[in-house]
């Protein structure tokens, strides 16, 4: 059996993803300029396949949060190739990228207001990405401690509240929530590796088994928090996690996961560039 064929059934209900877009599609209406946010060690993965169609014409600025766990040099390639600014959380490293390009929305959006008649406002804007990449950080650190305001423009009724972040700018204060689509088996599984997918969609230890198996075909030097060791029972023997004697295989699966998604075992990057990948589903499976 192929790694591809062994990979684990990962399940989201679609019901949760179409009332999940609907609520977004109601925000992105009072919306001017979108910030979608990845995660910097799966740049594609992380991106929602349908955000294109979600977001239509409005102005999107695609940052990659968390670079710092991931592979420097493979992150600014990814940058440069989607266009991307990679941001650091706890630094606040980007930042003033992003807020350059967002002054930029703000005046074409003065300047179409201009030629309507109409007096100037701030741009507003909206975070949104899947769950669990970086969103409430990047939030936080563009509201910098900035409360909620209120108001009675068209439509703001219908947005939980914003927040003013300078004169000349406004960020819907929740960020957008969009559930994955988990068709491809490979990046459901590089999805809840990192934790985007709810923990009640997945098996935990079959999915450590075959985050071990990847990291093991793809970034080897991470197996070394690992002992370089590749199955739960191996990890759990050597740590002396045991249950009436046996392997304790929950826990080393949980703890195999906390240490990828911590960065535990050293930045990686799971999405590859100009290196695509074997399909996720096997030949004829639907």
């Amino acid at each position: 059996m192929t790694f591809f064929e062994d990979l684990p059934r990962i399940q989201w209900y679609p019901g949760h993803i179409a009332k999940a877009q609907r609520v977004l599609q109601q925000r992105l209406a009072v919306v001017d300029v979108v910030i979608e946010v990845a995660d910097a060690r799966i740049p594609a993965s992380s991106r929602f396949a349908r955000a294109h169609s979600l977001i239509g014409s409005r102005p999107t600025v695609l940052v990659l949060a968390k670079p710092d766990l991931a592979d420097p040099a493979t992150t600014a390639r990814w940058a440069r190739e989607l266009g991307a600014i990679a941001i650091e959380g706890r630094s606040g490293q980007g930042l003033g990228v992003l807020k350059a390009r967002l002054a930029e929305v703000h005046r074409q959006v003065n300047a179409r207001m201009k030629t309507r008649g109409r007096l100037p406002r701030a741009a507003r804007a909206m975070v949104i990405g899947l769950p669990n990449v970086g969103k409430s950080r990047l939030t936080n650190r563009l509201a910098g401690g900035r409360k909620a305001i209120t108001g009675d423009r068209p439509g703001v009724t219908r947005a939980p509240g914003w927040i003013r972040l300078a004169k000349d700018l406004e960020l819907l204060d929740t960020p957008g929530l969009i559930p994955p689509r988990l068709e491809d088996r490979l990046i459901a599984l590089k999805l809840a590796m990192l934790g985007a997918v709810p923990a009640e969609a997945y098996d935990e230890q079959e999915v450590a088994r075959a985050a071990l198996a990847l990291l093991a075909r793809d970034w080897p030097r991470a197996l070394e928090r690992f002992g370089g060791r590749t199955e739960l029972a191996e990890i759990a023997e050597a740590r002396r996690w045991l249950v009436s004697g046996e392997p304790d295989t929950a826990r080393a699966a949980r703890e195999v996961l906390h240490d990828i998604r911590a960065g535990t075992v050293g930045p990686l990057t799971l999405d590859p560039i100009g290196q695509p990948d074997a399909p996720a589903r096997p030949e004829g499976e639907t």
